[in-house]
């Protein structure tokens, strides 16, 4: 009689045996691949053919076949491709366009009303223009733009606000008064709080401000075009002349006794600024602003008004300023008048400073004082902007 077992025996499980030469032919077909398109990088095309020059086999010397058909032995050599930042001394002029002189009256944002507007056209007795500030640092627009920065991120004025600033304007323009329009370029509250893409970065990735606003990074090729739009629209509203303000690199001031350079994990300082593009040069103030004037100059080469530009460095209008990145002998060679803030005691010496690098026309029209309350004397200046200012009694 069979002896009953006391335990239960498992059922066994097939195996797939199969399986295996599948792996084993998908692993073979995996490195086939892998190796196919990892070698192509040594292929070496000559005109006998197509050869592979992997560089475990090589003892880093190079042949290569002369005119006399003389085979010559190179040794390999480490190569690297350096990028040498932009010389904005080579850039050629642009066309500048004849300028008659400017004495005008600032009008800032606050104060473009119809009311204001004309009493301010009522005081243009030595005078004939007023500049009109269309865009403050705030970032919210005087008019109501069209472009896509504006109407995407809600800084266009009302239409009937743009409607009754539009019919002040076309007042003016009928009594003769010659209009200016300014705007505020890379200090942007507005758009550098509504869009991540465009403000300029601290190294520790937040947007960076200071006691003049929230800055817009000016290597952004979105706040250059921003800056092409506006003024191609304010063109279109009348505007004789459009000022750039505000085109400039802001300047931190470093405690020396503090040290408080930020480090990365590493210990190495970080840079001041994060921008908003990978270039092949080192970053700094005087690429990022020098590129911004001359882009913006290029792309309104075929303008009908007048263009001119901000500069806020005394040093700048000697030579560029690392700090700020300004450099006036460019700016002159794009621009058809430089704004410079100033007072009638500096102006004359100031006039010193940049007679070099006013290649056309004159100088007297072409670099325009800014000055508050104070004029310099009529004997020494032709244009001017006269900026009010309530002086408090502790001033």
């Amino acid at each position: 009689m069979a002896r009953k077992s006391e335990f239960y025996k498992g059922r066994r499980k097939k195996r797939n045996y199969a399986l295996v030469p599948f792996a084993v032919a998908l692993a073979v077909l995996s490195l086939i691949v892998v190796s196919f398109y990892g070698i192509q990088k040594y292929a070496v095309v000559t005109k006998d053919g197509v050869s592979v020059e992997l560089p475990i086999m090589s003892d880093g010397s190079k042949d290569s076949t002369g005119f006399d058909g003389a085979k010559k032995t190179f040794a390999a050599v480490d190569t690297e491709i350096v990028f040498d930042p932009p010389d904005y001394s080579k850039v050629k002029p642009a066309k500048i366009k004849d300028v008659q002189p400017l004495r005008a009256i600032f009008v800032a944002a606050e104060n473009i009303t119809e009311e204001k507007l004309a009493e301010y056209a009522e005081r243009l007795k030595t005078g004939n223009a007023l500049v009109l500030e269309m865009k403050p640092r705030s970032g919210l627009l005087m008019f109501n733009s069209q472009s896509q920065a504006a109407l995407g991120y809600g800084m266009s004025a009302s239409p009937e606000v743009s409607e009754q600033i539009q019919t002040s304007i076309n007042k003016l323009k009928e009594n003769g008064t010659y209009l200016v329009a300014q705007i505020s370029c890379c200090i942007d509250n507005a758009y550098a709080s509504r869009s991540i893409n465009v403000a300029l970065k601290t190294p520790y990735g937040t947007n960076y401000t200071d006691d003049s606003g929230l800055w817009l990074d000016p290597y952004s090729l979105d706040v250059r075009n921003y800056a092409v739009e506006l003024t191609r629209e304010l063109y279109a509203m009348g505007f004789d002349e459009v000022v750039l303000a505000d085109v400039v690199h802001p300047v931190i001031e470093k405690d020396e006794e503090k040290k408080d350079t930020p480090a990365d994990p590493n210990g190495q300082p970080m840079p001041d600024f994060m921008y908003s593009v990978e270039m092949s040069t080192t970053p700094g103030p005087v690429n990022a602003v020098c590129g911004f004037a001359v882009y913006v100059s290029n792309q309104l080469k075929d303008r009908d008004g007048i263009l001119s530009i901000y500069t806020n460095s005394s040093r700048s209008l000697v030579k560029a300023d690392e700090e700020t990145g300004q450099d006036a002998t460019l700016l002159f060679k794009l621009f058809d008048r430089v704004y410079y803030p100033t007072d009638k005691a500096a102006y004359s010496y100031n006039v010193s400073d940049v007679q070099s690098s006013v290649l056309t026309g004159d100088v007297s029209n072409r670099f325009v004082p800014v000055v508050i309350n104070n004029l310099p004397p009529d004997k020494e200046n032709v244009s001017w902007v006269l900026i009010d200012k309530e002086i408090k009694k502790d001033e």
